[in-house]
């Protein structure tokens, strides 16, 4: 059976983004709306993605948003994160939000440890930024990457196969298509 890539879109107009580029891959996909995500999608996905949002986690109760993605703790599907996604993530294994600098344009990410998800992508390479907050690191994730607008802009879960980005490689050209890639060669289907 042929592979299927869940791309959540939590209201990002990027999202269409994660399709384009999975489309290049010849990979499939389906595209659900976070009203609309059950727990069969979680379920039934190999590979699941979570957009950004414009939602501000600071503004609201995330207690709703967290129990939709709870599911994820009880299976063993890749994940990535992507800005509202990453905090989603964070937050589910104990992470705050919390208000930073506002970033809305290209920003230099810089690599903290090495990491196969920046496999081939320099030191201090630009990608895009689309946020004003940013989620703490919990005792879960292995920090990867910094910014100056962000402490936590990449994470890797140390026991779980979810990886976390405050920022959009959807966005980022080159560079963001083969984070996305490296991701997606760092993905071990369900045995």
């Amino acid at each position: 059976m042929e592979l299927q890539h869940l791309i959540i879109n939590c209201g990002s107009v990027k999202t269409k983004h994660f399709g384009e580029i999975l489309s290049q891959e010849s990979l499939n996909y389906a595209i659900v709306t976070i009203e609309h995500l059950t727990e069969e999608h979680l379920k039934n996905a190999d590979k699941i993605i979570i957009s950004g949002a414009p939602i501000l986690l600071t503004e609201v109760d995330p207690a709703p948003y967290l129990k939709k993605f709870e599911l994820l703790k009880t299976i063993d599907t890749p994940v990535l994160g992507v800005c509202f996604g990453h905090q989603i993530l964070g937050m589910l294994e104990g992470g705050e939000i919390k208000r930073t600098t506002e970033a809305r344009s290209l920003e230099t990410i810089k690599q903290t440890s090495p990491s196969p998800l920046f496999h081939a992508i320099p030191q201090n390479s630009v990608f895009e930024e689309d946020h004003c907050e940013s989620v703490t690191l919990s005792d879960s994730f292995q920090l990867i990457a910094h910014s100056q607008s962000c402490e936590n802009e990449a994470m890797k879960h140390k026991t779980l196969n979810w990886w976390g980005v405050q920022f959009h490689p959807e966005v980022s050209e080159d560079y963001g298509t083969l984070l996305l890639q490296n991701w997606l060669n760092l993905c071990t289907t369900k045995g």
